[in-house]
């Protein structure tokens, strides 16, 4: 009775998931010095009425390392936007990406703000493709404008009753201000696996690799790593 008392006070759908990684890569590039993470986050979805158009709420956290005597120990990226499919295509509009970093100094200026476009086909029961655009007016560590773009690609294992997908993955990440982000534009590329172990948790393993050498990145952060996680969804 509580629970349909509260879905009918709040409409829509809330939802909340879980992990632990042998790494945090984003974009190709460690953000916990090649260490364990944690992460989590919660969702929230809501069918506007509006010709199919979804709304969509969240927030994420993740422990985070990036070797500056420990000023950003932990990001919080809150996040929503629109969806809708038609045609076999699943769109979404992020209006708003916002990464945050408690603890880090206001001079380091790694909070930043992105907007998104992402699009979604599904080619068969097996192949599905994605596309993705993100934009940011000034980017992590003032570093300015910035773009990237990315393409993906996602083969489920026709196997009767093993949740196995197979994905790839490939960016490009532009950057106006390179010397304050710390790095060159580059291109970063990713290949795995995840296998449903119930219809809730899963582990997955993958490759990630960026075109940015060892010097350029002034760490190993950007070098090639393999990485595993356990993940649960509620």
């Amino acid at each position: 009775m509580a629970a349909e008392d509260s879905k009918a006070l709040i409409p829509g759908d809330f939802s909340a998931n879980v992990g632990v990684f042998s790494d945090y890569t984003f974009r190709g590039i460690s953000q916990t010095g090649d260490e364990p993470a944690a992460q989590g986050g919660i969702d929230y979805s809501l069918d506007t009425g509006a010709e199919g158009v979804g709304l969509y709420l969240g927030v994420w956290g993740s422990n985070v390392d990036f070797s500056d005597g420990d000023e950003a120990s932990v990001e919080i990226d809150w996040y929503g936007g629109l969806s809708k499919s038609f045609g076999g295509v699943d769109a979404s509009i992020g209006f708003i990406f916002f990464y945050s970093y408690p603890g880090a100094s206001g001079s380091l200026n790694y909070d930043f703000i992105e907007g998104n476009l992402a699009l979604g086909y599904q080619i068969n029961d097996i192949f599905s493709v994605g596309f993705g655009y993100n934009a940011s007016l000034d980017n992590f560590g003032d570093s300015g404008a910035a773009h990237y773009f990315s393409g993906s690609l996602s083969y489920a294992v026709p196997t009767a009753g093993v949740g196995l997908i197979l994905d790839a993955s490939v960016g490009r990440q532009l950057i106006e201000d390179n010397a304050a982000f710390g790095t060159p534009d580059y291109w970063d590329w990713r290949i795995g696996a995840s296998l449903a172990l119930t219809p809730n948790i899963s582990i997955s393993a993958f490759y990630t690799d960026t075109d940015i050498s060892t010097a350029d990145c002034g760490s190993e952060n950007c070098d090639a790593r393999g990485q595993v996680s356990l993940t649960a969804s509620f």
